[in-house]
């Protein structure tokens, strides 16, 4: 246990160090001349926010506190927080949240094929819209419980919407309804 805790420095760095090397590597240096994928650039910023937000979490804990469940919930932080941020773009990209605080998309009304034709057609409309996106991914990492929220919301408005279509179809209303 005494191992865990001098090493709880070295834990709290590496998640950090990697994904922001490997973050900088795409960003700065492009892949090998091809454009970076968004999808990844979405993935990393949200992992970027499930690092930062790690670290206010965990700074003021006494090392003596951090045990290893801290140590493994550093490491699969990112991992979590890059996956909300694919659901967090999903969403968007669905049109289920829209406004001038989220991004516009085009090529969303070509007609479906396979999921690589679909994120090869469908972008952000603008750099603006890239720059929310990664807002949006950043945010959706950084905060563990907006993505999820927003998927009990909808499920909640699903379930109304499917208990008013059923209130609608009942054996008395068939008849009005024609």
């Amino acid at each position: 246990m005494k191992k865990i805790h001098s090493n709880a420095f070295l834990h709290a760095c590496i998640p950090p160090l990697l994904i922001f090397s490997f973050a900088g590597k795409l960003l700065w240096t492009g892949n090998s001349g091809n454009s970076v994928s968004l999808l990844l650039v979405v993935f990393f910023a949200g992992a970027a926010g499930g690092v930062i937000s790690n670290y206010f979490r965990i700074r003021d804990l006494p090392a003596q506190n951090i045990g290893t469940n801290a140590i493994i919930q550093i490491y699969i932080t990112p991992l979590i927080a890059g996956l909300l941020s694919w659901v967090a773009y999903a969403i968007c990209l669905s049109g289920l949240l829209q406004g001038s605080l989220f991004p516009a998309f085009v090529g969303n009304d070509v007609p479906y094929e396979n999921l690589e034709q679909m994120f090869s057609v469908v972008k952000p409309n603008t750099t603006l819209d890239v720059a929310k996106v990664l807002l949006w991914s950043f945010i959706a990492g950084f905060s563990e419980k907006l993505i999820p929220n927003i998927l009990d919301k909808m499920a909640g408005d699903a379930e109304d919407l499917v208990q008013a279509g059923n209130n609608n179809t009942t054996p008395d209303n068939k008849d009005t309804q024609k």
